[in-house]
């Protein structure tokens, strides 16, 4: 099969700016990566090109082996989950219903003429909650849920549309530790299952990369500085050089890395 996407030489110019610069990678199907980078290394900027949100100033990007002109049937396969999304949803819409929008991608469930939930789609909005262990959540609103919590139902409202890619775009940003690791490690039971659609998660944090995301993109200053097998990329060296700013140690523990950051 060809790669999910394959990004081949792109180039990305805002105004006078170049944000990215002869990037290539590939994504293969079923495959999960962490997408590491300081702010303004253009990891924003590659998510929404590959997503196809924006087009690339030059180079050539492939989905499914395509060079794909209308990208909207392709834009509705993707599942974007963000702490930005969970400001969105209404805090009075249920948990079912907050999955129920998946299959739209409304924010908040407004009956429309051209969209009223079937029960068939409530009762397939269940299941997904049941599916990741969440069926206790249908009926609480958003509002009340926790942090965790409320990225597990955007998790379900991403599968509704039966997406063949995941995008996590800092899912963790303003947890407290307990929230964060027991999310984690719900999530890592999530992208371990078989049959499951790619994932992209972006992240500042080393230590949220998980043993299920078995490969790391680095970026830098609009170009991809290692991209490999996590455990060759996430290196003390690598990281160093990415942050510019020096480890103590890079210590492994539970199948992650957990930076120590060196004394100023």
């Amino acid at each position: 099969m060809p790669p999910l996407i394959d990004i081949q030489h792109v180039d990305y110019t805002q105004g006078t700016t170049k944000i990215l610069r002869d990037v290539s990678w590939q994504l293969d199907a079923g495959a999960h990566w962490a997408v590491l980078g300081p702010n303004g290394s253009g990891k924003t900027t590659l998510l929404k090109i590959a997503c196809g949100y924006i087009w690339p100033s030059s180079g050539c990007v492939l989905r499914g082996g395509e060079e794909l002109i209308d990208l909207r049937e392709w834009r509705k396969r993707i599942g974007w989950i963000s702490s930005e999304l969970v400001t969105q949803v209404p805090k009075k819409d249920t948990a079912v219903e907050t999955v129920v929008t998946g299959r739209t991608a409304q924010v908040g469930l407004r009956y429309l003429p051209t969209f009223h939930p079937t029960e068939a789609e409530f009762a397939e909005a269940h299941e997904r909650l049941e599916a990741i262990g969440c069926a206790a959540l249908a009926d609480k609103p958003f509002g009340v849920l926790s942090q965790g919590e409320r990225q597990q139902v955007l998790f379900a409202r991403a599968t509704m549309a039966e997406p063949v890619l995941l995008v996590l775009d800092e899912p963790c940003a303003g947890m407290d530790p307990g929230v964060r690791e027991r999310f984690l490690h719900w999530l890592d039971a999530q992208l371990a299952q078989p049959d499951g659609p790619s994932t992209l998660f972006v992240t500042h944090h080393v230590e949220e990369i998980m043993p299920s995301v078995e490969r790391t993109l680095i970026m830098r200053e609009g170009t991809i500085v290692e991209q490999g097998a996590t455990s060759e990329v996430v290196t003390q060296a690598i990281i160093e050089s990415a942050y510019e700013i020096q480890l103590a140690e890079l210590r492994e523990s539970g199948r992650r890395r957990w930076p120590i950051w060196a004394e100023s």
